[in-house]
């Protein structure tokens, strides 16, 4: 039974030396590596790059799985992580909460308002700056999801570890790549 999570072999392309000049055998050819490629993650293969015979680069797309939840996340990640109305609107409270506390203090001086209402615009302007602070750790936070969507997405991309000429191929497209 073949091992499904190696559904593709690879072999490399380079020779020290010409096999017939080792040993006479004909026209046997043998590899300088073998990587048999899988998936590290369960899919259905959408799509497959390379046929037998292909020559292929490391790095090289081969093949990919199915990844419609995955650009959905992808997609979503990124209007959050764009969206800037929170932040703006923190700027902006913070702005109002710092004109008004001026006015406060300069009220106070002249003695028009109590220590009560100072020390609440003081209050209110320390408050919105603290909004800000936490609508900028939020941005953060939504970047570091928008970089974890894009990683998941990543992972459903099957690239050759090598610079070689596919051997043999166990799977097509349709068929179910398993961690078996």
């Amino acid at each position: 039974m073949i091992n499904e999570s190696k559904w593709m072999s690879l072999l490399a392309a380079a020779f020290a030396a010409p096999i017939w000049a080792a040993q006479p055998m004909g026209c046997l050819i043998e590899p300088d590596r073998v990587a048999e490629v899988g998936s590290q993650v369960v899919g259905v293969i959408e799509a497959m790059y390379v046929e037998r015979g292909d020559l292929v680069k490391k790095g090289q797309v081969i093949a990919t799985l199915r990844a419609d939840v995955e650009r959905a996340s992808v997609v979503v990640a990124n209007s959050r992580a764009e969206a800037q109305a929170d932040l703006q609107a923190a700027a902006a409270n913070v702005s109002f909460n710092q004109q008004r506390l001026a006015r406060a203090e300069d009220l106070f001086a002249k003695k028009f308002i109590s220590q009560q209402a100072l020390d609440q615009a003081r209050t209110e302007a320390e408050l919105a700056e603290q909004k800000l602070v936490q609508a900028k750790e939020q941005r953060r936070v939504l970047n570091r999801e928008r970089e974890l969507a894009s990683a998941q997405l990543s992972q459903r991309v099957i690239r050759s570890p090598i610079d070689g000429v596919v051997a043999e191929r166990y799977l097509s497209p349709g068929e179910r790549v398993s961690a078996d």
